[in-house]
């Protein structure tokens, strides 16, 4: 078992026990994309780099929802949203600051010598290969834009 889904399956326990209703089913709908993403590549085991995409995905479809929910002026569903962003989130490594991610992007920019939008490609296969699952890529292209 991934150590995301080992630590997971656990803390549903712990939500179980605590009868925390919401935090219960985020967790369920995690274990669930899992277990499904498993059986789609008839694997017993993801690597952990294959569940970090997985928890990753959930971050950004909810934020996407918070964005429909708001645009739909649906306050209520947003707020349910931005909830279980919080949980899932606590699943994800440490996410840099705006001035550590500035400071990065320059440094990978450096290393593969980017000199333009041609060269994203490039810069964004070295930015994933060090810092995959640290930054929302939205940020990152937005301060690789910024050069």
């Amino acid at each position: 078992m991934g150590s995301y889904l080992s630590r997971i399956t656990e803390d549903v326990k712990t939500a179980m026990r605590a009868k925390d209703k919401m935090r219960l089913t985020v967790l369920r709908m995690m274990v669930a994309s899992i277990k499904s993403e498993q059986d789609r590549q008839g694997v017993e085991d993801l690597a952990d780099a294959e569940e970090l995409a997985i928890v990753s995905r959930a971050v950004k479809t909810r934020k996407e929802s918070v964005q429909q929910a708001l645009d739909a002026d649906r306050q209520d569903i947003a707020d349910n949203e931005l909830a279980e962003i919080e949980i899932v989130q606590t699943y994800l490594p440490q996410q840099m600051d705006g001035d550590e991610l500035a400071t990065k992007v320059q440094q990978v920019a450096a290393e593969v010598g980017y000199e333009g939008p041609r060269d994203t490609g490039k810069f964004m296969q070295a930015w994933m290969s060090q810092y995959k699952g640290q930054a929302d890529g939205k940020d990152v292209q937005a301060a690789l834009k910024s050069l």
